[in-house]
């Protein structure tokens, strides 16, 4: 008995759309661990519009399968401030933060410590970039 050409095309069909979801997946495992390990952030806030004082925490985050954590002080504290969010394929990034004020001084509205606040409202953006290839030093002086 021949073979049904229509169950033919219906299984090549099947197996390549197992195929093409293998590959769509395989890809963003990829493209998901590309930015993954251990990053230092930087965060500046400039002065604000009623003279809240502009700072600058510096603090580890950990990306892992595509998703960022990081967190800098101690949680209940005063001061206190964690960051994430998903980092797409290309770096860009959208992060929401979250904490606890400091000093009246530090934040708009002059709040008392240990108020919480989100970043919800304006949340950061930003774009992670893979670490530029080490370069072997040829001197003591080049170092950068």
């Amino acid at each position: 008995m021949p073979a049904n050409p229509n169950r033919q095309r219906t299984r090549l069909a099947a197996w390549l759309a197992a195929l093409a979801l293998f590959a769509f997946d395989a890809q963003n495992a990829l493209a998901a661990g590309k930015f993954d390990g251990t990053w230092s952030v930087t965060l500046t806030c400039a002065t604000g519009p009623d003279g809240a004082y502009s700072y600058t925490f510096h603090f580890p985050a950990t990306v892992v399968d595509g998703v960022m954590h990081g967190e800098r002080g101690d949680k209940g504290r005063g001061g206190w401030f964690t960051l994430d969010g998903k980092i797409e394929p290309d770096g860009a990034a959208t992060l929401l933060g979250q904490g606890l004020t400091s000093a009246p001084g530090y934040s708009v509205g002059h709040l008392d410590p240990r108020t919480p606040y989100e970043t919800t409202s304006a949340p950061i953006s930003t774009r992670l970039r893979a670490p530029a290839r080490a370069r072997p030093r040829d001197n003591a002086t080049s170092c950068s």
